[in-house]
Formats: C-alpha cells, sequence, structure tokens
C-alpha cells in the first residue's frame, strides 16, 4: 500500500462528489481547482473552498433537481505509489426547467493528494457546452421568477 488513496479509496471518495460537506473532508484547505476552458459559464482557477462551491458547485447543482444526482465512477487510474490519479465518471440528472429533461455529464478529473491523503490540486475537464447552457438556462429562469416575485 502507498502512501497516497488507492484507486478503491479514490472511488469511495468521488462517491462523495454530489454531496459537499462530505466530499470537502476529503479536500485539502487550501485547494487548487482548475475548470479547463474558456468557453463557458464557469471556467476559471480557484483557490478555495470557498470560491470552489459559489462559483461551480452551487451554480451547476442549482440547474437540476438535487434529489435526481445519479453518479457513476467509470474508472480510477493512479493513486496508490503515485499522488496523482485521474477519475472518470459521469453524473445524470433531471433539470429544474421542462419535464422529464434528463441530462449525463461525463467528466475527468485529474487530482493530486497531499503527504495527508487530502486532495490538494483538481483539473477538471468535462463537457462545456452542457454546462454552458444549463447555467444560462437556470439563472436566466431565475431572473424571471424574481421579476414575477417583485411585480
Amino acid at each position: 500500500m502507498g502512501p497516497y488513496p488507492n484507486a478503491y479509496q479514490i472511488e469511495e471518495i468521488f462517491a462523495t462528489r454530489t454531496q459537499p460537506e462530505k466530499f470537502h473532508e476529503y479536500m485539502a484547505d487550501p485547494v487548487d481547482v482548475e475548470v479547463v476552458g474558456e468557453d463557458h459559464e464557469i471556467a476559471g482557477h480557484y483557490k478555495s473552498l470557498e470560491e470552489f462551491n459559489e462559483k461551480v458547485f452551487a451554480r451547476i447543482s442549482d440547474t437540476v433537481k438535487r434529489e435526481s444526482i445519479r453518479l457513476e465512477i467509470k474508472r480510477v487510474i493512479g493513486g496508490g505509489e503515485s499522488a496523482w490519479a485521474a477519475v472518470e465518471y459521469s453524473s445524470t440528472a433531471e433539470s429544474k426547467y421542462g419535464k422529464d429533461r434528463w441530462h449525463t455529464l461525463k467528466l475527468v478529473d485529474l487530482v493530486r493528494f497531499d503527504s495527508n491523503g487530502k486532495i490538494a490540486t483538481i483539473r477538471e475537464y468535462f463537457d462545456t457546452r452542457l454546462i454552458h447552457d444549463l447555467v444560462l438556462e437556470h439563472e436566466a429562469n431565475q431572473g424571471k421568477e424574481e421579476e414575477q416575485t417583485e411585480g
């Protein structure tokens, strides 16, 4: 057994990915998170759990019915003797807008663990067009809802 979480342990860690309070237990603070891309709403480099939560996790999870989220870990490569691992997974959920509108987001995260076995770095790659469209749709609908309650 190596100094870092092995593939099985990493799979268990990522099984909590949709539960921020639980997933954050496995993350170092500060953490270095990069959502790769230039053409979507949440691309960027985030240096704290709070910033990552506010600008990435909350914006994505607010677009879907949280109780509908289903996560499937496809594979984990690395870990154990290596501080780095790749995690391929998908998340399927029902949109808040439109009945029976299900979306599947496919992701690959490159993660680096620190000497305490905590996630110190994440480089996240996913379907940028889907996220862009979902976030814009949600924020447009949210604006309409606010106008209706004010009017």
